[in-house]
């Protein structure tokens, strides 16, 4: 009998302590491993922005072309001004002035190109020295060279700026001469050679002024 209560003593022993093993294996705590880290590593640094607009880039030099702000027809200049404007003149006059004015032409060449019905008769070029620049130009007329005569503004390249024309007339006072019909047929003989020879041997047009305008 003693045996037997000594017996189950000893099993009620180790169940307890079994029983308490397995509540401290329940209550201890797990072993762990490091910590993680509570934050990631910080990313690089952003690249820099790239800029919002480019650097201003300087804009390329243009030239102007050249061109023609006024041109007329006179009998004459004087202080750089012309003294009248003709659309017509007569064989009166044995001379007529071409005068214009230019814009932004400094550095080029400009021609004054005369043409008699249509064939060129001269050229007069000019070196303007500033953007606004007067230059004119006169051809001598003969009496028997009556048309319609045009002159031509050119640039360095050749290019016709402007062109404007005026016609030459016979003067009346010319035609009511009263002459004795010997006269008039020996004055025919003796000017007929004179008409062809001015027809190839021209009076070249002249310059006759290149200068700024009038302040």
């Amino acid at each position: 009998m003693y045996k037997l209560h000594k017996t189950m003593l000893t099993m009620l022993g180790a169940a307890l302590l079994l029983a308490t093993g397995v509540a401290q294996a329940q209550t201890a705590p797990a072993s762990t491993a490091m910590p993680a880290a509570s934050t990631a590593m910080p990313a690089a640094p952003a690249a820099m922005p790239a800029a919002s607009t480019p650097m201003p880039v300087a804009p390329a030099a243009t030239h102007k072309p050249p061109a023609v702000v006024h041109a007329q027809f006179t009998t004459a200049v004087s202080e750089r001004v012309p003294a009248d404007d003709v659309s017509t003149l007569d064989s009166s006059h044995d001379q007529v002035f071409f005068f214009s004015v230019l814009k932004d032409a400094a550095g080029q060449t400009i021609t004054h190109r005369w043409e008699f019905n249509g064939k060129t008769m001269a050229e007069v070029k000019f070196e303007p020295k500033a953007d606004h620049w007067r230059v004119w130009s006169s051809k001598k007329l003969m009496p028997d060279q009556t048309g319609t005569w045009t002159v031509e503004v050119l640039d360095g390249s050749g290019n016709v700026l402007m062109s404007k024309s005026f016609d030459y007339t016979r003067a009346q006072t010319a035609d009511m001469q009263a002459t004795p019909k010997g006269k008039q047929s020996h004055n025919k003989h003796k000017v007929q050679p004179q008409a062809s020879q001015s027809a190839t041997t021209m009076a070249p047009a002249t310059s006759t002024g290149a200068t700024p305008p009038l302040n």
